[in-house]
């Protein structure tokens, strides 16, 4: 009796896992993304109804990639824009790029602040705050350092934005990663596991997703949620935006439009640690989601539960895992396809593996790595006092 309850439970768990794989392929293949660098769009009849927007862009360092996202910012073809950079540290190197485009884009609205302005232990909600007081404009965007757009990328987004039930707009991001081997491991867990995960749970219901990439929000939202001191400390800063203006009774928009990140990581343990901030990140704002997340990993997981189906029904017990994998080399090809990206199918199996890892050490994970500092998690997300450089 024992025997057949653990088998029969040993069947469900491959069977819940074969499942998802396949919403995810059906959500994918209706999904239609707009992708960075393919972004045409008819352009409105009248630029002057288009509203006046501000970008804000937290920086802190360069990473050699800073002037090619930056650049991007500064080519969108949109009437009226400023893009206003923040650093805290006067000798951070992002200056000097700021001031490169300065000179090689002297039409555009473009300036850096320096600000040593502390709501709380966020040091991007920091850097915000400094940036959010030297902004001009009504409507702002607020996006990563390492992102890359699109000439029609504001203009794209203004519609949905402009919506009035609208709260914070947001977008996916393609991983476009550097040639070593960590880099490629990261971006693949972007492309074929986290971003495929966002739509499944959009699909499920309504989108709770909401990004650093891309957070667009209107200047009274920001008010009515209370500020920026609202997401100070927590390490989630960018779901909490989207969380407090549903509290609003406002949405949180997911839109077709897919940035890059560029992804650039310089070791193995650079890019486990990266990984594992992000897991503790969902981990703290979707407990009981990132505690069922496993399934979300279908060929790691059914490798692992392989040997007691053996056990249990012969050689019957390996079909679970042929059916998966052949499914994943699918599901590979599949999303390479939408988003146009170069992935190998043997990185996107060890990100897989990987990516099971290291949902597992963040379920125990009490601190995370963030600009070269290690911070202290609490139980609901905040972050707490850090102990210094590592």
């Amino acid at each position: 009796m024992m025997h057949d309850l653990w088998l029969g439970a040993l069947f469900l768990l491959a069977l819940a896992a074969l499942g998802y794989q396949l919403l995810a392929m059906w959500t994918l293949r209706t999904w239609q993304p707009v992708l960075t660098g393919a972004d045409s769009n008819p352009l409105p009849a009248a630029h002057e109804k288009l509203p006046a927007l501000s970008l804000l862009k937290p920086l802190h360092g360069d990473d050699g990639h800073l002037y090619a996202c930056l650049r991007s910012f500064c080519l969108q073809d949109y009437p009226r824009y400023e893009i206003v950079a923040g650093v805290q540290d006067a000798g951070d190197a992002a200056i000097a790029v700021v001031q490169r485009l300065q000179r090689e884009f002297p039409g555009v609205n473009l300036r850096w602040v320096l600000s040593d302005e502390k709501l709380g232990r966020n040091p991007k909600v920091n850097n915000l705050a400094g940036i959010l007081g030297a902004s001009a404009h009504d409507w702002l965007l607020i996006s990563d350092a390492d992102i890359v757009v699109g000439p029609h990328y504001l203009r794209h987004l203004q519609p949905q934005l402009a919506d009035p039930h609208t709260g914070v707009l947001t977008c996916l991001y393609r991983g476009l990663p550097e040639s070593n081997g960590a880099s490629r491991l990261l971006a693949s867990q972007i492309n074929s596991l986290f971003l495929p995960s966002v739509l499944v749970s959009a699909r499920l219901g309504p989108n709770i997703f909401c990004g650093g990439a891309t957070m667009a929000l209107h200047r009274s939202t920001l008010e009515a949620l209370g500020g920026l001191a609202k997401l100070a400390d927590q390490l989630a800063d960018d779901y909490w935006l989207g969380a407090q203006a549903r509290q609003l009774g406002k949405a949180t928009i997911l839109a077709d439009y897919v940035v890059d990140t560029l992804v650039q990581e310089a070791s193995f343990r650079a890019f486990y640690l990266h990984a594992l901030r992000w897991a503790r990140t969902t981990r703290s704002v979707q407990p009981l989601g990132y505690s069922l997340a496993f399934f979300s990993y279908p060929l790691p997981l059914v490798t692992l539960l392989t040997p007691g189906l053996l056990l249990g029904a012969g050689y019957g017990g390996i079909i679970p895992l042929g059916m998966v994998l052949l499914l994943r080399l699918v599901y590979h090809r599949q999303i390479m396809h939408k988003l146009s990206a170069t992935d190998t199918w043997v990185t996107a199996l060890l990100a897989d593996f990987w990516g099971l890892w290291i949902w597992f050490h963040g379920l125990f994970a009490r601190q995370v790595a963030w600009r070269g500092s290690q911070f202290k998690v609490s139980a609901d997300g905040r972050l707490g006092g850090h102990d210094g450089a590592r």
